[in-house]
């Protein structure tokens, strides 16, 4: 209903009960506003819904309105079913290797909403067969480091120097030679290279990470922290919730990670336009 024929109806039951008993033509009255106003409220929720669904994902986050509207609802469907892992703020945790959805550092893709939807949809290392599952991180202290790949084992030597790489590429003290043998082993025997590129920058079409830009997925990126990542491996998983949510429902909570990690524009916590 319009707003002129929301006024118009509202008019007439005011006409109509204006003869009748005072009081009680003013209860009838305030909920028959109450009746109507609640109508028109839904019937906007469903266009806006309808609109969201039909929406290219990234249009979607474009427009401020749907954006505002699909965060606000994203939110709760945030709490219930990533909240667990991710926290509550969704700043993740590096002890559990879970990331932080509120910075511009993305695992997968490049934070736009059909990469994160993506996520939502069919997880990580998750057995759905659309799913993520290319950046396995082996574990070079094991004698068989990958199940998929073959890689022979690293010496405990050879996993230090590659962390004093690392540690030096990041800028953080490291000795030369130290560096210099990981960065030959980084480049050769270890295969590193070949997910996390030969710059270490990582790769977000596998979800590689970057190891030099000083934001860690494990650990905090101190020489234990990077050590234990090479000997042990690496291989977390994020659900899949395709099947488990509606279309709605993985469109609000996507749109709601979006504004999580962009607070200088449109954001849930802030009023709308």
């Amino acid at each position: 209903m319009s707003p002129r024929g929301t006024a118009n109806l509202v008019r007439r039951l005011w006409m109509t009960r204006a003869t009748s008993r005072p009081l009680g033509g003013l209860l009838l009255l305030g909920a028959s506003i109450a009746f109507v106003w609640a109508a028109v409220g839904l019937a906007a929720s469903s266009r806006l819904e309808a609109q969201l669904v039909r929406s290219d994902p990234d249009a979607a986050a474009a427009n401020a309105r749907l954006l505002y509207f699909a965060a606000a609802r994203g939110a709760g469907v945030f709490k219930a079913e990533c909240a667990s892992c991710h926290g509550a703020d969704g700043k993740g945790n590096t002890a559990r290797g879970v990331p932080d959805l509120t910075d511009a550092d993305w695992l997968y893709g490049s934070g736009k909403v059909r990469d994160i939807e993506k996520v939502a949809y069919y997880g990580i290392r998750a057995h759905n067969p659309r799913n993520w599952n290319l950046a396995v991180m082996p574990g070079f202290a094991r004698p068989v480091p990958s199940a998929s790949e073959q890689l022979a084992p690293l010496s405990p030597g050879d996993i230090a120097a590659v962390t004093a790489f690392l540690q030096s590429r990041g800028g953080q003290p490291a000795g030369l030679a130290a560096a210099e043998a990981g960065r030959r082993i980084f480049a050769g025997k270890g295969g590193c290279y070949d997910c996390h590129a030969n710059d270490a920058k990582g790769d977000p079409a596998i979800g590689a990470p970057n190891l030099v830009d000083k934001i860690w997925l494990y650990g905090d990126g101190s020489r234990q922290a990077i050590f234990d990542s090479i000997a042990y491996g690496r291989q977390g998983v994020c659900p899949a919730r395709a099947g488990r949510l509606s279309a709605l429902r993985l469109r609000e909570v996507s749109l709601y990670v979006f504004a999580l990690s962009h607070r200088s524009g449109p954001h849930p916590d802030k009023s709308p336009p």
